[in-house]
């Protein structure tokens, strides 16, 4: 199973929400001030469905339009959950569902 969740920027958070419409993951924040992750939610909101093998995909759609600052920082977000996630994805993928 792939999954895509789609990195946006508003109103001084970052965004991270499923991209399917009218999902029921809800959306995680990350304050762009203090950047802090809820780790709790973001395992729940990702992960506690998992039945089969999955693939996490995190697409940066924050609009280069806005400040440096906020494009460079959004990226890195988006790096460092992408790398989290593929870590997380090959544990639960080699220890849940190898034959």
């Amino acid at each position: 199973m792939k999954k895509t969740y789609n990195l946006r920027y508003e109103d001084g958070n970052y965004i991270i929400e499923y991209s399917m419409p009218e999902n029921s993951e809800g959306t995680l924040l990350i304050d762009e001030k203090n950047m802090e992750l809820d780790s709790a939610k973001f395992y729940k909101m990702v992960f506690e469905k998992v039945s089969e093998e999955i693939e996490i995909v995190i697409v940066n759609l924050i609009d280069n339009d806005l400040d440096t600052r906020i494009v460079k920082k959004g990226a890195r977000v988006c790096e460092t959950l992408q790398s989290l996630c593929d870590d997380i994805c090959n544990e639960i993928n080699k220890k849940c569902f190898s034959a």
